[in-house]
């Protein structure tokens, strides 16, 4: 007995899906939306027989989505927003059309899947992780407010000094204006709040991260502390994803980018500017710490030899970030510790 294949596009919104319905011809059957919530989720998808398709756009709602619907389906396609050009730069859209649309590029077999962890664990530890690097921003943007405030009034502050308690008390001395006082006392209070969340969310990072022996394998690289290697582990998720170094280097920001058409250069190469900007954050801070370790290391010597090569600092920088994340995968995929014969 012949099973009917019907695809299905699912353009998702906080407040309402809209749900298209296409069969192998390309004829739409169902057209409709629904409510967000997981009671419609499945009511759209247990009324429908054969086999079905479903593709949706990546988003906050997205793995949500996968999760709840994965038991009635037999695939869910999540594509990059960025592939999906033809949706969102059309003159005419609306949820209808970006449903059929969604629908219609999966027919034709032209989507761009994007990696989503099926294990529960790893996307808790992801969410902590980003949990973690949000609450550490947040800090940081506070200080460089209280900073800016300050120089305002004249007071030119470098350092850290200035968010001790000495250091805040010293600062509050020298402003006369009791309503700017006020108004310090007030900025230092959410200073300290956004502190406290920092070092919870931290604490929350580590004890998740006890769960992956990888976590503690990778700092045993040069540069590679703690939270380096739950950023990794976090956001790699699984190395097996990518099938060569170089396919990781493109997801890390670090790979070069060459336009051409008809055997001409469109534009002079560049780092391709796709991927995960927090992966090169990582690699980049990694080297920095590289460099700085007083023992030699492999990673320092790339970065020497690469800089005598080709008497450019970015250049050699940028080859020895690809080194530190080839490196990473390496070891993990292996999970052998650190070694300097390592790629």
């Amino acid at each position: 007995m012949n099973t009917n294949t019907f695809y299905v596009g699912l353009d998702l919104g906080s407040t309402q899906c809209y749900q298209v319905v296409m069969n192998e011809r390309g004829k739409i059957i169902r057209s409709r939306p629904f409510a967000t919530n997981e009671q419609n989720l499945r009511v759209a998808f247990q009324t429908l027989e054969g086999e079905l398709l479903v593709h949706t756009e990546a988003g906050e709602l997205a793995d949500w989505v996968r999760q709840v619907i994965q038991p009635l389906v037999k695939q869910v396609v999540v594509s990059h927003p960025q592939s999906l050009a033809w949706i969102a730069k059309d003159a005419r859209k609306c949820d209808r059309l970006d449903a059929r649309k969604l629908a219609d590029l999966l027919r034709c077999g032209l989507t761009h899947e994007v990696f989503l962890p099926v294990n529960q664990a790893r996307r808790t530890f992801k969410q902590l992780v980003r949990h973690f690097t949000e609450a550490t921003r947040a800090q940081a943007k506070c200080k460089a407010r209280i900073k800016a405030r300050l120089r305002c009034q004249g007071i030119i502050e470098r350092g850290e000094q200035v968010f001790t308690q000495t250091g805040r008390e010293q600062v509050l001395r020298q402003i006369s204006d009791k309503f700017l006082r006020r108004m310090f006392d007030g900025l230092f209070s959410t200073l300290d709040r956004l502190l406290d969340q920092m070092k919870t969310a931290k604490k929350l990072m580590l004890e998740a991260a006890r769960q992956f022996p990888e976590v503690r394998l990778l700092q045993t690289a040069p540069g590679v502390g703690v939270t380096g290697a739950c950023r990794f582990v976090a956001l790699v998720q699984n190395p097996r994803r990518f099938s060569n170094k170089r396919k990781l280097w493109r997801y890390c920001r670090l790979a070069v980018a060459h336009r051409s058409s008809d055997g001409k250069l469109l534009s002079h190469p560049r780092l391709d500017r796709n991927g995960c900007g927090a992966l090169k954050d990582v690699s980049r801070k990694a080297f920095e710490a590289a460099l700085r370790c007083r023992e030699d290391n492999s990673f320092k010597r790339a970065f020497e030899k690469s800089l005598a090569a080709t008497r450019d600092k970015v250049h050699a920088r940028l080859s020895t970030q690809r080194k530190i994340v080839a490196c990473l995968r390496a070891m993990w995929l292996r999970n052998e510790p650190y070694r300097a014969d390592l790629p």
